[in-house]
């Protein structure tokens, strides 16, 4: 890639920004010499590696980098043969340990992504910390606990060291000692216990001198107790020297054997750490991931120049080159914003291609250019006796000689410099022959003949900087398609140029330039009223794709709510069924003992259908159509089989009620009343014969829901007596101990022919009138046998 290039591009800024965003020194280094790639699976590589650092940053927060050291100049002297220091032992063990962090920061979640591959080749360094840990203490001291050799040599130096302090006390204490000494304490010169004597009393310390003060009046005294203590002292630190630094070895020793796995992990760090600083910088500048082509198509919207978004202020742009056309000439005033969007397009390509997200809305496309070139600025060189003109010409030349269809080249103000007429002549030349070759091309210029040679030429396109007439002030946004104005003359009236100057030049415009000048006017106002309706129209249907989101969300959700409850329900449904279907068989066992009395079933037995029957949940209600089918005469004959419409067991008819609408039918012994709109022949649709669990089950399901009061107002005695029948039967198969029957006072006749069959009910054990405030003489409490 061409270097002046990337400096008039300004990447060098950018990848100043992405170096900040490193945590490690070893990451700075791979932004330091990081280029844009010209191969397409390579940026690919790179962007998707921004990309998939960016999610992970979104989901789990930012990396636990913090506390990585650069520790390669350290291994490098552990190779060359060199003991390492504690500090450095310890240095590499941390740097080890938040290596491993990272690594188990980016395993979590188990997400597979390009970023897992590198977490993978951190390497489990486990055994050589946990050795640096036992040896070393957090402030860099070898640890007693380093080796039972050194734990015993420190022991044994805490001995002397206490026996000589003792002896120092006690010379201290010795009147014909403390006499001869300056002042009464004790020091230390070159690792011995030192008296200060005074110099004229020398030959009454017996010791050797170690050391005198500034002025020579003190002398420092080993007393000769302690010269002996003192040597054997100096030999057990000459011994803990000899065995910190063995230990040291055997730690360097550790750390070599393993150079290669440190190595392994320290490339894998600062290449993950490269990965979140490009998505720092990507949340930062808020930009997304580019659709690469290699066809010349670049096509971005709302793109901004990084560094003016930086600074606070930019105004976004929409860009396209390589679909309808391959050469664009941008015309405008000037600081309206040409060399920013030439910059802009420049910058953002050398970005992508360096596996940056692109400051621009998603959806962008960007070209991966084999070369680009880049002629920008005044770059006038004294030296080489060169004008602005020659300068320009000089570099252009070189792109001429190289250019082909994978390059991408930015001219600013071609042709500027010269004679108006050779300039624009020689601009066209240039621009043809970049068209030849098949390149790519985005030019600036002042020239108003390559406005009309943009319109003649295919594959040429014209582009305008706006300009606001009110305020006369650029407004930085590019529009394609219409060239540009120059508006000098408005600004120079701005800037107080005369009238009179103004009118005459204005005067001096060829008649044509006038003409093309209010064309290119009602151009830009309509392509302005167009923009705004083309943002009103993207607008609304970006609204209505929100809303068909949002809709379809909410469709999603209920649908998975809807199949979470019906999984719940059935698999609570199955092991309903597969414990209701156990306790049935047990029911079935108990049911074929009672055989005395098939119309009753005993305590015990009811008992345990209510506790079955209360687990089954309530049936729907089944529609009106059904509760009104007509009723088959056959059903209704005394003896006849019958099949229970709803739960599909058979029974024999025993007795239908006086109206024809109940009928009591026979399940294995037990009767049970049944609407008889819910009966049919069981000759017509019978396709199975119910178990007897089935049908003792359902006869309970039928009875549990029996009331507890019996209402007999206005009925005769004899039907009375019949609804007081099925009505015990049902209570007692529902488990009541007691039930109300209302018969009202009257003359005494109903009440007595029911307290007379109650009497000889066999499961009837008492019955009473009701209290004045439950209905007195005109309800009657019946005790079922329980």
């Amino acid at each position: 890639m061409d270097e002046r290039t990337l400096r008039v591009l300004e990447l060098d800024k950018i990848l100043y920004a992405l170096e900040e965003r490193c945590v490690t020194e070893m990451a700075k280094e791979m932004v330091r010499s990081l280029l844009p790639s010209w191969d397409l699976e390579e940026v690919k590589r790179r962007l998707k590696e921004t990309s998939d650092a960016r999610r992970r940053i979104e989901k789990f927060g930012s990396p636990p980098i913090a506390g990585i050291s650069d520790i390669r100049a350290i291994l490098e002297q552990a190779q060359r043969g060199a003991s390492l220091e504690p500090n450095q032992l310890l240095t590499i063990a941390k740097t080890l340990e938040r290596a491993t962090e990272l690594k188990l920061w980016l395993l979590k979640g188990d997400v597979d992504d390009s970023l897992k591959l590198n977490a993978e080749r951190i390497g489990d360094h486990a055994k050589i910390v946990a050795r640096i840990r036992w040896c070393i203490g957090e402030d860099g001291q070898v640890l007693d606990r380093a080796s039972d050799e050194l734990a015993s040599i420190r022991r044994r130096i805490k001995v002397v060291q206490q026996r000589m302090q003792q002896k120092i006390h006690d010379l201290l204490r010795d009147p014909s000692i403390v006499k001869f000494l300056q002042e009464p304490y004790y020091t230390i010169r070159n690792g011995r216990y030192c008296l200060p004597v005074k110099a004229e009393f020398r030959q009454n310390v017996a010791g050797i001198v170690h050391d005198k003060s500034s002025s020579g009046m003190t002398l420092f005294v080993e007393p000769e107790p302690l010269v002996e203590m003192g040597n054997e002292l100096r030999m057990l630190q000459s011994d803990e020297e000899h065995e910190v630094a063995k230990i040291l070895r055997e730690l360097t020793t550790e750390v070599v054997s393993q150079l290669s796995l440190i190595a392994q992990t320290l490339d894998a760090v600062r290449r993950l750490d490269f990965a979140f600083a490009k998505a720092k910088l990507s949340q930062d500048l808020r930009a997304y991931e580019p659709e690469l082509n290699t066809d010349g198509i670049i096509k971005i919207r709302r793109a901004r120049h990084p560094l003016l978004h930086f600074q606070g202020f930019v105004v976004p742009i929409d860009f396209e080159l390589g679909i309808d056309f391959d050469a664009l000439i941008i015309t405008g005033p000037n600081t309206g914003g040409k060399t920013v969007t030439l910059k802009t397009v420049g910058l953002l390509t050398l970005m992508a291609q360096c596996g940056l997200h692109l400051p621009a809305a998603e959806g962008s496309k960007i070209c991966v250019f084999k070369q680009i070139f880049a002629d920008i600025g005044d770059e006038q060189s004294i030296e080489q006796s060169l004008s602005t003109f020659s300068s320009h010409m000089s570099h252009i030349a070189k792109m001429l000689v190289r250019a082909d269809n994978k390059t991408l080249v930015l001219l600013d103000e071609i042709g500027a410099g010269t004679d108006p007429t050779e300039g624009a002549a020689l601009a066209k030349a240039i621009l043809l022959f970049l068209n030849k070759r098949g390149s790519k091309v985005v030019c600036t210029t002042h020239h108003s003949e390559l406005k009309h040679f943009a319109f003649r030429q295919p594959r040429f396109e014209n582009a305008s900087v706006l300009f606001d007439p009110e305020t006369l002030r650029p407004t930085y946004q590019l529009v394609i398609g219409i060239p540009g104005q120059s508006h000098a003359i408005e600004i120079a009236k701005r800037l107080g140029v005369p009238t009179e100057v103004i009118r005459e030049a204005r005067k001096q415009l060829p008649k044509d330039r006038k003409e093309t000048e209010e064309l290119i006017s009602q151009l830009t106002e309509e392509r302005q009223a167009a923009e705004q309706l083309r943002i009103e129209w993207e607008r609304k249907v970006k609204e209505l794709e929100q809303r068909e989101a949002e809709l379809k969300e909410r469709e999603r959700k209920l649908q998975e709510e809807e199949q979470r409850i019906l999984a719940e329900a059935r698999k609570q449904a199955e092991a309903l069924i597969k414990r209701v279907e156990g306790q049935a068989e047990e029911l079935l066992k108990l049911l074929r003992k009672q055989l005395a009395a098939p119309q009753f079933v005993p305590a015990e037995i009811r008992q345990r259908i209510r506790q079955m029957w209360r687990q089954i949940p309530t049936p729907i209600a089944h529609s009106s159509e059904t509760l009104q089918q007509p009723i088959n005469d056959q059903i209704l004959a005394i003896g006849s089989t019958v099949r229970i419409r709803d739960i599909g067991v058979v029974g024999k008819v025993v007795s239908v009620d006086s109206d024809g609408k109940e009928v009591q039918v026979d399940v294995g012994g037990m009767k049970v009343w049944v609407s008889a709109s819910k009966l049919e022949p069981a000759d017509e649709k019978l396709t199975t014969t119910p178990t007897q669990a089935e049908v003792a089950a359902v006869r309970v399901k039928k009875m549990i829901s029996v009331p507890k009061e019996l209402n007999l107002l206005g009925k005769r005695v004899d039907e009375a007596i019949e609804a007081v029948e099925k009505f015990l039967d049902d209570a007692l198969l529902a488990g009541h101990k007691s039930v109300r029957i209302v018969h009202g006072k009257g003359t005494g006749k109903l009440r007595q022919a029911i307290h007379d069959y109650l009497r000889s009910h066999p499961q009837v054990r008492a019955f009473e009138l009701a209290s004045l405030n439950e209905g007195g003489e005109g309800v009657t409490i019946a005790y079922l046998q329980s």
